[in-house]
C-alpha cells in the first residue's frame, strides 16, 4: 500500500510540479562599436533588465558583447535592435545616427582617440 501510494505521489509531482516547459537558452557573440567603460555599462545595465535576456557582458579589447538569452522570450535581431537604438554597432545593425550623436565624446566611434 505504501508503495502504489509513494508511486502515485511520485506520478503527481511528475505531473504538475515539472510539467513546464524547458526553457532554451542560446549564446550569441556580437561584435560592436563600443568604446569604453561607460559603453560597457550603458549596453551590460541596458541588456541585464531585458526580458529573456540572461546575461550579457562586453570585453572592451575586443569589443564583443556575449549574450545569453531565452530564445522564445526574445530573438537575436531584437537585441541587436536593442543595441543599435543604444548607439552602437551590432554586427550587420548600424546604429542610427542620432543614437549615436546622444552618445557622450568618448562613447562614439572613434571617440577614445580623440
Amino acid at each position: 500500500m505504501k508503495n502504489t501510494l509513494f508511486l502515485v505521489l511520485f506520478m503527481l509531482i511528475g505531473t504538475f510540479g515539472f510539467s513546464q516547459k524547458a526553457e532554451k537558452f542560446k549564446t550569441i557573440s556580437i561584435q560592436t562599436s563600443a568604446e569604453c567603460g561607460d559603453c560597457k555599462k550603458r549596453l551590460e545595465g541596458k541588456l541585464n533588465y531585458t526580458i529573456g535576456i540572461k546575461f550579457a557582458e562586453l570585453d572592451l579589447e575586443s569589443k564583443k558583447l556575449t549574450v545569453k538569452f531565452v530564445s522564445s522570450k526574445i530573438t537575436e535581431a531584437e537585441i541587436k535592435q536593442l543595441i543599435a537604438a543604444l548607439g552602437y554597432d551590432a554586427d550587420e545593425v548600424k546604429a542610427p545616427k542620432e543614437a549615436v550623436q546622444k552618445l557622450p565624446l568618448c562613447c562614439q566611434p572613434g571617440g577614445m582617440k580623440q
